[in-house]
């Protein structure tokens, strides 16, 4: 979300909730620490945030895109409270550095695409394949898909809400409602694929990380370390931002489309947020992002970035787009994130649980 969605009022509740989530799910990894899973929070969260730099067209509805949440992924392999921290750690690096979402909208941000798909997410999951360590695989599929389809479009279908309670809305809210809810069922479809490809490799090669009971005399049994799982994930993550990500659609996503394309009688926008603590804080962010949407800055830090011209707006919009700037802001960002996240993760295994619970 951007600040635009929100007023200060709606910013401050939500920012307050979120963070409120985060200090909880932050206690709850502290207490399960000794859980084996909670060192691959580093890997997986470089994983979401290369991942989320990948736009792809969504089938059917040309002219806008979608990309890959991964709160459920997380939550499904992790856990919701590991997968809550490691979405919040994503999120505030992408807010901060590269003014992927709103100042203002984090809290929001936080709640959509980390606490509902990771709560929501979790439960449809582990509802559907229940909590037998031999599921069978179409089962765990199934429930994934779900989990994924129902987690993503829940988040989504809070933004008008939100939007509505700051009064920035110009259309009716049943519209935008169900043109969020339409785009994002489409794009929850897309996240259930890719999360069924991760699940499927890893109860190949670490079904134990899926909470299986590895066969005996499985292919698992004799596969690749924990290390080794990590390394394929962090060089995936590393090629995903430094090389697909020039072949990302170039269309606006899902909710940027929603709101964009939906126009009220007289023909303004749908969005309208005249509050200047909104502006200005779009100004700072714009000024101190060192690199706003992963691109090089065209301006000194500190500065307002000067307009962009037709030419360069033309090449920005291009397919494939091979670009070094791009490339370093992602393998950057997704190097920052292992690091904010592996030290995370040392830092909750220093405390005895036991003094946690007094």
């Amino acid at each position: 979300m951007a600040n635009e969605l929100l007023s200060v009022p709606v910013a401050a509740a939500t920012a307050a909730v979120g963070a409120a989530a985060v200090a909880m799910a932050v206690r709850r990894v502290r207490l399960t620490a000794a859980d084996q899973r909670s060192p691959l929070m580093g890997v997986l969260g470089a994983f979401i945030f290369a991942a989320q730099m990948i736009n792809f067209t969504l089938p059917g509805l040309p002219g806008t895109s979608g990309h890959l949440g991964g709160g459920v992924l997380l939550a499904i392999l992790l856990g919701p409270a590991v997968g809550i921290v490691t979405m919040a750690a994503i999120l505030i690096v992408q807010c901060l550095l590269f003014q992927d979402g709103g100042l203002l909208a984090l809290g929001c941000n936080l709640i959509n695409m980390g606490v509902v798909p990771c709560l929501l997410g979790w439960a449809i999951y582990h509802g559907v394949a229940g909590g037998a360590e031999k599921v069978r695989a179409w089962r765990q599929y199934l429930a994934a898909w779900l989990a994924c389809v129902v987690g993503v479009t829940a988040g989504a279908a809070l933004v008008p809400f939100e939007s509505a309670a700051s009064g920035v809305l110009q259309v009716p809210l049943s519209q935008f409602l169900g043109l969020m809810l339409g785009v994002h069922l489409v794009i929850g479809f897309c996240e259930g694929a890719i999360t069924f490809a991760v699940i499927a490799y890893l109860r190949r090669v670490r079904p134990e990380l899926l909470g299986l009971d590895p066969d005996e005399g499985s292919s698992a049994s004799s596969g690749p370390g924990y290390v080794a799982v990590a390394a394929s994930v962090l060089v995936t993550a590393l090629l995903l931002a430094g090389v697909i990500s020039w072949f990302a659609s170039s269309c606006p996503d899902g909710l940027e489309w929603s709101y964009r394309e939906l126009r009220p009688a007289a023909g303004d926008r749908a969005i309208q947020n005249q509050s200047p603590l909104v502006a200005a804080v779009e100004r700072w962010q714009q000024r101190w992002s060192p690199m706003t949407d992963y691109t090089r800055r065209t301006s000194p830090l500190g500065q307002l970035p000067v307009e962009a011209s037709e030419a360069a707006s033309q090449a920005a919009s291009a397919w494939a787009r091979p670009d070094g700037w791009r490339s370093l802001a992602g393998v950057l960002g997704t190097l920052l994130t292992l690091g904010v996240l592996a030290g995370l993760a040392r830092w909750t295994r220093r405390t005895p649980a036991a003094v946690l619970r007094k």
